[in-house]
Formats: C-alpha cells, structure tokens, sequence
C-alpha cells in the first residue's frame, strides 16, 4: 500500500525479479474495470487518456512515475510485465489532502443536563478523530462520529468538573491536525 499527497507525485514498481523486460502494462481498477494506463511492447510507448501528460515508464525496470496526483488516482493498480509469462503485481494507492484545522463548538452547557461538543473538518479525509481534556486521552466511547467530518463528543448530566479545554485531534495517513475549546459549565454547581 502506497499513500501520497494530492498534487505530488508517486513511483509504482513493479515486480523486482525480472532481467528482461519486453512488454509491460499498467492498469487502474476504476469501480469493477481494470482500465490501461499505459501499454508499452518491443520500444513502443502508449499512454491512455487522462494520464497522458502525467505518466512516465522507466522501460528498464517497468516501473511508473504518476506526477500531479489527484484524489480520483486512488485504487489498485495492476502491473503486468511480459506478457507471455504473465508476471503481475498489484498495488494499492491512496491519494489523499492533508485534513484542515478542525473547527470546534459546543451547545451552551448547563449544569445537570446534557451537551456535546462538535469537532469539524473542512478539507481532506479524516480516518481518526481522538479527544482529550485538559490533555488527557479521553475513551473513545464517550464521542461518536457523526459522518467522515464531523465527530461528537457527549457531556452527559454536565458539572462543575466537566469545565476544562478540550481538544479534537484529526489525522490521516499524510497529516494531522488539533485544535482546543475552553469549555464552561453554566448554572448551579
């Protein structure tokens, strides 16, 4: 499994134990279909449309340069080289954006009921959201992830010793992002 940036580029290898390359074809698997990205065969070279500015084939090796990388490249990428003797590899590619500077809020705590405090993210896919007061780790029970950006943390019956900063961490596998709320308990303690 490979894991790049938006924007960047990435280099697909192919199978390490072959001396001589003759033919190599690169395919992306789009939903259910297997489409070519490039097919080269006895020093002839062709790229499929959209790669077609963005690819490049070292022929020594068979590997893939993919330049510009955009979320749409994600998926497994199939690399057959010799085609006679069907050496294949299959490689799994995640594009991702780096995850935004969450935003949180909170409903107006009050003393003995219950409230909860929101964390959003903007941009990128978030895989993990994780919560602490005051610095400390809180169980993971005690949030919900609402849908892909947003997670809920839950102050059941809020008190006095629910006051404190909390923070929302957000990550993936290029990036992570935290951000803190000081958060005060309304009413009778």
């Amino acid at each position: 499994r490979r894991v790049a940036v938006v924007g960047s580029s990435v280099q697909l290898v192919g199978p390490l134990n072959i001396t001589h390359i003759h033919s190599v074809q690169w395919e992306h698997l789009n939903g259910t279909t297997f489409h070519t990205v490039l097919q080269y065969e006895r020093h002839n070279l062709t790229i499929h449309v959209p790669y077609a500015a963005r690819v490049h084939l070292h022929a020594s090796n068979g590997s893939l340069l993919l330049e510009d990388l955009r979320e749409s490249d994600r998926g497994i990428y199939r690399v057959t080289v010799n085609q006679e003797e069907r050496e294949s590899l299959m490689i799994l590619l995640d594009v991702l954006k780096p995850v935004s500077h969450p935003q949180l809020w909170s409903s107006g705590l009050v003393a003995k009921a219950s409230g909860e405090v929101l964390c959003e993210v903007a941009e990128g896919r978030a895989d993990t959201f994780t919560w602490k007061k005051d610095g400390q780790m809180l169980p993971p029970d005690r949030s919900n992830r609402l849908s892909g950006s947003i997670s809920v943390l839950y102050l059941r019956m809020a008190k006095k010793s629910d006051c404190g900063s909390y923070s929302c961490n957000v990550s993936n596998g290029i990036s992570w992002q935290e951000t803190s709320l000081n958060i005060t308990v309304a009413g009778d303690h």
